[in-house]
């Protein structure tokens, strides 16, 4: 898998999204960074790293401190930086030719630099690769983000579970800037069309253009990954379901400390604890997550200090978390135009995989 960023971090210009004001603040290279550090999380399953970052000028000073987290992280023999942010087709013509693309090879590509990659193992992620590369329709993506919205929608346009219970497929015309997919599809993006001076810094703009290329969509059934900023865009409720990211206290110096199962949280701890009725987004009382241990995010655990358990009455902790899981495909929202309510749930065979028993999954 070839992981491919072409992003700019700026301050100016950003969506805002509901965040508790109480929350910890961190400028947008502290986010970018964090996310960075979920992505080396995939290393094992990326055989190259095309980086292609703008920094706006708040932000130029820092390139040397960037540029540094970035080479610790990410070994020089898979990594290709650059600081400038492709904008055009013919840009993107030029790398396809440049970068020796084959049509097999996958492409992650991220035109955010928020989407932080949360799930506890790569197995899902190796799979997807596995269904994208087999697939013989070569136009097939996996959308890895916005996970309460896919499913709802996969639910709504008649998506399979596949055969191995880790993705949901159907046909849908989508150019987000966050999907995976072969080489194939992207090489007819740049070369379908002749695109002009039209600004592409992301795919997103060639739905507007009318650009016509449907094809499989496959959403993983549980969520991978997770806008920092979360999902309020859809409808208040989200906020309190699968609520914005905060990077953990003690992240950048390796010392994470996590409480699992206590009612009460402080500001030097983060806190799981799936039976609590808010989040701490949603109100200053709630938990930061409704997690378990075994939903510790990949890219944290060599940065844990420790672990405090309230081990009474786990079980119930257990099916907690578990209906917290499934409650995030059933939130009330609206998204690309349409609403949903509580009704016409996804199947519970689509969530199989990931419902926890005693023993874990």
């Amino acid at each position: 898998m070839i992981l491919l960023l072409n992003v700019k971090i700026t301050s100016q210009g950003l969506t805002q999204y509901e965040r508790g004001e109480w929350l910890p603040k961190y400028d947008r290279l502290e986010i970018f960074k964090y996310c960075l550090s979920s992505y080396a999380a995939m290393l094992p399953l990326i055989s190259k790293c095309e980086f292609y970052i703008e920094l706006a000028p708040e932000f130029a000073n820092r390139r040397d401190e960037l540029s540094e987290y970035i080479t610790n992280l990410y070994p020089t023999d898979k990594l290709n930086l650059n600081w400038y942010r492709h904008s055009y087709g013919s840009q993107w013509r030029e790398w396809c030719d440049t970068s020796k693309l084959s049509d097999a090879d996958i492409i992650w590509f991220a035109g955010n630099d928020d989407h932080i990659f949360i799930d506890y193992d790569l197995s899902v992620l190796e799979a997807g690769i596995k269904l994208l590369s087999e697939d013989a329709n070569p136009l097939g993506q996996i959308y890895y983000s916005h996970w309460p919205e896919q499913m709802r929608l996969a639910y709504q346009q008649g998506g399979a579970l596949t055969e191995d219970k880790n993705y949901i497929v159907r046909d849908w015309r989508t150019f987000d800037a966050i999907t995976m997919m072969k080489a194939e599809r992207w090489r007819r993006y740049w070369f379908d069309n002749d695109w002009g001076d039209t600004q592409l810094w992301r795919t997103d703009p060639l739905w507007h253009l009318g650009y016509q290329l449907d094809g499989p969509v496959y959403t993983p059934t549980r969520e991978i990954v997770r806008h920092y900023d979360g999902y309020s865009h859809t409808g208040r409720a989200v906020a309190n379901i699968t609520p914005p990211l905060v990077i953990p206290h003690g992240f950048f110096n390796g010392n994470i400390n996590i409480e699992i199962g206590y009612n009460q949280r402080n500001n030097e701890t983060t806190n799981f604890n799936p039976s609590s009725e808010w989040v701490y987004n949603f109100n200053p009382t709630g938990t930061d997550y409704r997690w378990l241990e075994d939903d510790i995010p990949l890219f944290w655990r060599d940065r844990i200090d420790s672990i405090f358990k309230n081990t009474t009455e786990y079980s119930t902790l257990i099916d907690a978390r578990n209906a917290a899981y499934i409650a995030s495909t059933r939130i009330p929202m609206t998204t690309y135009s349409t609403t949903f309510d509580h009704t016409n749930a996804v199947p519970v065979e689509w969530l199989s995989n990931n419902i926890r028993g005693k023993d874990g999954l």
